[in-house]
């Protein structure tokens, strides 16, 4: 499992409310009763939490402008995080009334996915690994090989700190345990901290090999174990019938066949254009914001390209003290 202090994002969850309700949604809108929306309070210690954390912290949900205190979480951000750190992960909801905010706060770093495309496609994550997968070896190798620990992110939500932003949406669906308690420096804990959190893995269709699910289609494929949890709880997608039983196992050797050539994190249709800065902000700003960023950036390169250099410099000093102190002692006094 990957560590979470070598994940190059880790999200703060702030809602699960979201204008969209596509179908298999990574973050079950439309299964939940009432969506939660984090307080600012606990959203400011999850930013401490954060502290010396290396790569990027990123505001999400559901569709984080959905907040109703969107404009102070984006004053937290800029008090607390550097620019070059912080992102966005939004669809454009309300972006005319943001979109200063939002370019002052993320500048490049904002991930635009409107979701109005309707080939596009989810991953249904209802998929229980453990009713699809009967052998437990093949499970834990899938678990092992995970493409959501390995591209996505670790999360914090208002149940806590997980190690994958999957267990964090499981767990606050059904209920479950809680994550980590929101205290500085938890991303340092290594993987098996986290153990508890695994059973969520084996809840999770992440891993399972499947068939691309579009969006058009608008229903959650589930396993029978959850399937039966989202009646239990009469969730609004259940009630409306737009959840579909999957009441099958996967057959190893299609498992092995498709785990090869599978790649789930394609999830746009083909021809659909990534938005950059240019597309965000227009010409002119979208040209200041780029180069805003990248002369940012510029010191931590320079400092990393130091360090590794000193790094080397030190190596080959030991390697050539060593040398030195070997030949000295070949040479007969």
């Amino acid at each position: 499992m990957k560590a979470v202090k070598d994940k190059s994002i880790i999200q703060i969850e702030i809602t699960n409310a979201c204008a969209n309700e596509c179908a298999n949604c990574t973050r079950f809108v439309g299964h939940h009763h009432d969506p939660y929306f984090m307080e600012l309070g606990m959203i400011a210690k999850a930013i401490d939490s954060l502290e010396g954390f290396q790569h990027n912290i990123g505001i999400m949900g559901g569709e984080p402008t959905k907040h109703p205190e969107f404009e102070k979480i984006c004053e937290l951000l800029r008090k607390k995080v550097p620019k070059e750190k912080r992102s966005l992960h939004t669809s454009g909801y309300q972006w005319d009334r943001y979109r200063s905010i939002i370019r002052k706060t993320f500048g490049v770093q904002v991930h635009l996915n409107s979701h109005t495309n309707l080939n596009q496609r989810h991953h249904p994550m209802l998929l229980a690994l453990r009713d699809v997968v009967s052998d437990r070896k093949i499970a834990d190798q899938l678990i092992d090989h995970c493409w959501v620990n390995e591209r996505w992110s670790a999360s914090i939500n208002p149940k806590g700190c997980f190690f994958c932003e999957m267990a964090a949406s499981l767990d606050h669906l059904f209920d479950g345990p809680g994550g980590m308690p929101i205290q500085k420096g938890w991303y340092n804990h290594p993987p098996h901290a986290f153990a508890d959190q695994m059973a969520n893995c084996y809840r999770c269709g992440a891993c399972v090999p499947f068939r691309p699910v579009r969006v058009k289609e608008n229903r959650d494929y589930v396993s029978i174990s959850n399937y039966q949890r989202l009646k239990a709880m009469q969730t609004p997608r259940f009630k409306n019938n737009r959840v579909e039983l999957v009441d099958r196992h996967c057959q190893d050797a299609i498992i092995k066949r498709l785990s090869s050539e599978w790649q789930p994190w394609k999830h746009r249709d083909e021809g659909e254009k990534k938005l950059n800065s240019y597309d965000l902000y227009g010409n002119v700003l979208g040209f200041t914001e780029r180069f805003a960023h990248e002369c940012r950036l510029t010191p931590q390169r320079i400092k990393k390209i130091c360090s590794l250099g000193f790094s080397s410099l030190k190596k080959n000093q030991c390697a050539i003290t060593t040398r030195h102190q070997a030949n000295r002692g070949s040479v007969v006094p």
